[in-house]
């Protein structure tokens, strides 16, 4: 029996315990339908008010909160008690929206804690609508009708958790199977270059030139596979609801500078960008921060011809906000791929069909981090061929900080 079996039968044994036999729920129902749209939106209100929202209350949305509620309410109509129980954890209605929405927020990054906080802020609000119907109703239907729901509940965040359980195992497996696979083409480089560099060494004489050369192509595949692994664990740290910004006031332009003195000297030369004469300071994670500039640079890089020029830009796109702009002129992506990106492993058709590598886990991991921080980011391009622009939105701090 699994985990989520054992719960339900807990539950259903608690109710059967509780629950005088007798007891009419369907009047409980229509009480909790009648009050559905107040529920829903206390609910709602609660949840923005949470640690976990205040920084993005509109991250907070019902989801699948309503099919669950209206799940719940479905089985107390079905429920009179005078012979059998209809367990709610039998109802394959209130698993599934419990499942979705576990899921779904898994997938915002909240973490188990706060989506078991966001079932248990329902079953509160609940809780306070049968208060308010109890004049309407025998005191035991509404102590029969409240035992049922808080069961439904706590089951439901049983279930959520579970079926995290298994959505985290899965994530892992994604993960590793994409590293191993893509990570393997510049680690071939490095190791064929290192070879290539001790043989040349060994000989009497050998040309320097070339020699260096093989040595910078070395260093860079090395650099490749270091943003791989730091994109790597951003994107597992986002899918487990686990990044944490160690949050300073930090200045965009030198953020950038930063990213830039990690490329290579030919690499920088394809790159413009001047300082802002703006004071662009946030209070951000500056590591991170360089991550995503390094993540997007890297993008503009590989997806333009060799020597393409690349344009960054940073300045005040509104009071308040700081803006990063990265402009390539490559290979440019439609309409849908614009917005699909940003997905977790998705990556442009022609991206695979050239057998350009990458994980498609570079734009997912910048847009949690660019998110984490309260800002945006947005891909403009107006098709294939016409290159990309990459657009960041940061949130600025007081003028009169330095970082």
């Amino acid at each position: 029996m699994s985990e989520t079996d054992h719960a339900a039968t807990d539950i259903d044994q608690r109710i059967e315990d509780v629950v005088e036999p007798g007891a009419d729920l369907g009047p409980i129902a229509e009480a909790l339908a009648h009050r559905r749209g107040s529920i829903l939106a206390a609910w709602l209100k609660a949840a923005r008010e949470q640690p976990f929202h205040a920084e993005h209350p509109d991250g907070a949305v019902a989801d699948h909160i309503p099919v669950l509620l209206e799940s719940i309410i479905a089985v107390l109509r079905q429920s009179t008690y005078r012979d059998d129980v209809h367990p709610p954890m039998d109802d394959a209605k209130v698993i599934a929206a419990a499942t979705d929405h576990a899921q779904t927020r898994f997938e915002q990054g909240l973490g188990p804690v706060a989506i078991v906080t966001e079932f248990r802020l329902l079953r509160h609000e609940v809780g306070r609508a049968l208060i308010d119907a109890a004049e309407d109703a025998p005191a035991t239907d509404i102590l029969a009708g409240q035992a049922v729901i808080d069961d439904a509940l706590d089951g439901a965040a049983t279930i959520g958790l579970n079926a995290l359980s298994d959505r985290v195992e899965n994530v892992r497996e994604e993960f590793l199977a994409t590293t191993v696979h893509d990570i393997r083409q510049p680690i071939t480089l490095v190791t064929a270059s290192l070879d290539l560099a001790a043989r040349w060494l060994g000989e009497p004489e050998f040309d320097r030139d070339r020699l260096s050369g093989i040595v910078t192509d070395a260093v860079v595949a090395m650099n490749e596979i270091n943003v791989m692994l730091d994109t790597l664990g951003d994107a597992t740290r986002l899918a487990m609801g686990a990044l944490e910004p160690d949050l300073e006031p930090a200045r965009l332009d030198a953020i950038v500078s930063d990213a830039l003195t990690l490329l290579d000297v030919e690499t920088r030369q394809q790159i413009s960008f001047e300082p802002s004469t703006d004071h662009l300071v946030g209070l951000w994670d500056a590591h991170l921060i360089r991550r995503v500039v390094s993540n997007l640079i890297s993008n503009a890089l590989k997806y333009s011809p060799r020597g393409g020029r690349i344009e960054v830009e940073v300045g005040r796109a509104a009071d308040g906000i700081a803006q990063l702009e990265i402009r390539d002129h490559g290979m440019g992506l439609s309409t849908q791929e614009a917005t699909s990106v940003f997905d977790r492993f998705m990556r442009a058709d022609r991206a695979r069909a050239e057998g350009i590598p990458g994980l498609g886990l570079g734009l997912y991991a910048c847009r949690g981090i660019v998110a984490a921080h309260g800002g945006t980011i947005v891909l403009h391009s107006d098709g294939p061929g016409t290159g990309t622009t990459v657009v960041v939105a940061l949130p600025l701090i007081e003028d009169d900080v330095e970082a």
